[in-house]
């Protein structure tokens, strides 16, 4: 081989590590905050692509970015306070919800607690 193809070789493998760490720090612009990111890349792409640059040698944490949206959650179940409902002094025109098990009225249409439609 001619020193001429080594070192097209060697610019290729370098070229090949600078896109892939490239990639990390475009993939960590997005987890870190996905709306600014996606803002940045959109109408000022040469300030992304410093800031996916500069990505590249940062630790991602996960505490640091926005939760993802959680879906499909009720959360009143989230709460956890204790002895937030006061007991009822009579117990008789109360019953207990098929889902949830907690103790709701006789008239209600739905579970205040799980939503369920009883």
């Amino acid at each position: 081989m001619s020193t001429e193809a080594i070192g097209w070789i060697i610019a290729a493998v370098i070229l090949i590590g600078v896109i892939v760490f490239l990639f990390k720090g475009m993939i960590q612009t997005f987890r870190r905050n996905w709306v600014l990111a996606l803002l940045l890349l959109i109408f000022a792409g040469p300030i992304w692509f410093v800031w996916a640059i500069i990505e590249m040698f940062l630790p991602f944490n996960p505490g640091d970015g926005a939760r993802p949206f959680e879906t499909n959650v009720n959360l009143s179940q989230n709460v956890n306070v204790p002895n937030a409902v006061p007991e009822p002094i009579d117990k008789g025109d109360r019953f207990s919800c098929p889902q949830c098990a907690e103790m709701i009225k006789l008239d209600v249409m739905k579970c205040r607690f799980c939503g369920i439609r009883v």
